[in-house]
């Protein structure tokens, strides 16, 4: 399962086609070589004298040489792009659909060559990873990334896993928290950047921030019902699902629908980055829902990845566990957009009418235009007009 997660959690076969091309170029060039040379040989050992015939066989046996190099000579293939994928926390079913896209080739099938940096606790974000140049590609949250672009950055967003935040607040039936009214007065656990939505959350509903008890805790939900908090910020995709396998009834509402919609787990680059590598970046977007949309029709496939190839069990996770999570994340990935258009889409009138508000009331006024920080040519690229799906072309 996720623990708390600091700022940043918040947020080729070408290749085969070109060999293809080449042996059928080769087979080509075999004929031409046979077909013209043995027939120019042959007529001059039966109608003529060989002095006369040895000129026109050897201008024929040069054409044949000629054209047998011309057909067979292809381009050499590409090299695979290298690209450095810096996530924002451990392994975990949150990057499952990453693990199958690699592991099914589908990278591969767009001429890259993925490497998975998995980040943690104890490692540097991946907009200071993408900003120090360690990494090509990063996940992280609209609001970090637009707070990076206020300070400096030139980041553009090309898609979002989710399309429903998955923070929001964990409670018990018998004290309830259904709104940000609800909050006001209560014991909150979760740690220092909870505030951050807290109060952004408040300031929406028209309500005085800091109006709670922040309680420090950890990522143990035990808190809860052992009485010291009324109330956790909490990560949609754990910490109700852990109590519920604990046996504990517990209320989860997402903050989207306390009224504070934000995409989560965005997929970002340097702009410099995109404008030089956009074939590599588009290729990767497709490649990434199709592994998505393959995790989502077999999710084994991911788990086997997770705690065969990925070391899942190193950090605590319990294979059994992680289908209810799944189908959690599944939730907040699938929407009406994403029925029509497809995963990874983005609504930009939505992010400029709403989003934006969400960002600057949690203290980031300074925002670049929404056309300028959010590019929806790269997925319109990725799925060229196929529909919803990738997996059906």
């Amino acid at each position: 399962m996720r623990s708390y997660r600091p700022l940043y959690r918040i947020w080729a076969k070408t290749t085969g086609l070109v060999v293809v091309l080449v042996l059928a170029a080769v087979a080509c060039g075999g004929d031409a070589a046979t077909t013209t040379q043995a027939p120019a040989a042959t007529q001059a050992a039966t109608t003529q004298a060989p002095t006369t015939q040895a000129p026109a066989t050897t201008a024929a046996a040069t054409a044949a040489t000629t054209a047998a190099t011309t057909t067979t000579a292809a381009p050499a293939p590409a090299e695979p792009t290298p690209v450095r994928l810096h996530f924002n926390w451990l392994v975990d079913p949150g990057f499952g659909g990453y693990y199958v896209a690699l592991d099914q080739g589908y990278y591969t099938d767009e001429n890259l060559e993925v490497e998975i940096i998995h980040g943690g606790p104890n490692v540097p974000n991946p907009v200071q990873v993408l900003s120090a140049g360690s990494a090509d590609i990063g996940i992280a949250s609209p609001l970090v990334i637009a707070s990076a672009m206020s300070e400096g950055a030139d980041y553009v967003v090309v898609a979002t896993r989710f399309q429903t935040t998955p923070f929001g607040m964990s409670s018990l039936p018998d004290n309830p928290i259904y709104t940000a009214a609800d909050i006001v007065g209560k014991k909150i656990g979760g740690g220092a950047f909870d505030a951050v939505f807290l109060d952004a959350l408040l300031t929406l509903n028209g309500l005085e921030p800091g109006s709670y008890e922040l309680v420090p805790i950890g990522f143990d939900p035990a808190p809860l019902p052992d009485g010291l908090v009324d109330g956790i910020a909490n990560y949609m995709v754990s910490h109700p699902v852990i109590l519920t396998a604990r046996g504990i009834d517990n209320v989860a509402v997402s903050y989207a629908d306390m009224g504070m919609p934000l995409y989560g787990d965005m997929i970002f680059v340097n702009r410099s980055y995109l404008e030089e590598n956009r074939d590599a970046v588009v290729g990767f977007v497709r490649a990434t829902v199709k592994g998505w949309e393959k995790f989502f029709a077999d999710p084994d496939i991911g788990f086997d990845l997770m705690f065969d190839e990925y070391g899942a069990a190193d950090n605590f996770l319990v294979r059994e566990e992680q289908l209810p999570v799944h189908n959690a994340q599944v939730a907040l990935m699938t929407n009406d957009l994403t029925a029509e258009k497809g995963l990874f889409w983005m609504d930009l009138d939505l992010i400029e009418s709403e989003m934006y508000d969400v960002i600057r009331a949690a203290g980031v006024t300074d925002l670049p235009p929404v056309d300028s920080l959010f590019d929806l040519s790269v997925l319109e690229d990725a799925f060229g007009g196929m529909g919803p799906s990738l997996m059906d072309g």
